[in-house]
């Protein structure tokens, strides 16, 4: 449900954006905002209190930033606050950036590895990935040694398993299935 709330949120700030001609001026206001809200729990939690007023919750926000708001993305945060929706700004702010990427003809992939890949894997995966997508891609890495090893691809609403982990998980299931006679 978040998703679908988040994308219509997202497409409607884009195509302002797009009319205004400020489509990476938005993209980079709110990618701050949403860091800046993930940084401080008190902000967050200021903005999200159900008995905090609407003028309240944009004056905090603009309290905690270093610089002024476009009007753009104070009505659309405005607009956030007074439907009750300031709890998917995480997510907006990830499908508008999605939606100025593909606008692009440029993808962000996150890879979750045990280990950092070296510069050969990266140039390699990069190629695959655009190959395979027709897009330029970008590579975000995350760490998590917690992985025996391999990697998790997430690339728009497609997961690519190919850890260990995942690999035993497919043959485990593989042979559950064979019937033996």
């Amino acid at each position: 449900m978040e998703s679908v709330i988040a994308e219509k949120y997202a497409v409607a700030l884009l195509q302002v954006a797009k009319e205004q001609k400020t489509v990476d001026e938005i993209a980079s206001e709110i990618q701050a905002i949403q860091s800046l809200v993930d940084a401080k729990p008190e902000l967050k939690a200021t903005l999200e209190h159900p008995r905090v007023k609407a003028p309240e919750k944009l004056q905090a926000l603009r309290g905690f930033l270093s610089r002024k708001l476009s009007a753009t993305m104070e009505n659309f945060l405005m607009l956030l606050i007074m439907k009750k929706r300031i709890k998917h700004l995480k997510a907006v702010a990830d499908h508008y950036e999605r939606l100025c990427y593909e606008m692009k003809g440029r993808a962000v992939a996150k890879v979750v590895s045990a280990m950092a890949l070296t510069p050969a894997q990266r140039e390699a995966l990069v190629q695959k990935l655009s190959q395979t997508f027709g897009l330029t891609v970008e590579l975000k890495e995350e760490i998590r040694p917690g992985l025996i090893g391999g990697m998790m691809i997430y690339l728009g609403d497609q997961r690519m398993d190919a850890t260990v982990l995942g690999q035993l998980e497919r043959m485990k299931q593989r042979l559950l299935k064979i019937e033996i006679e």
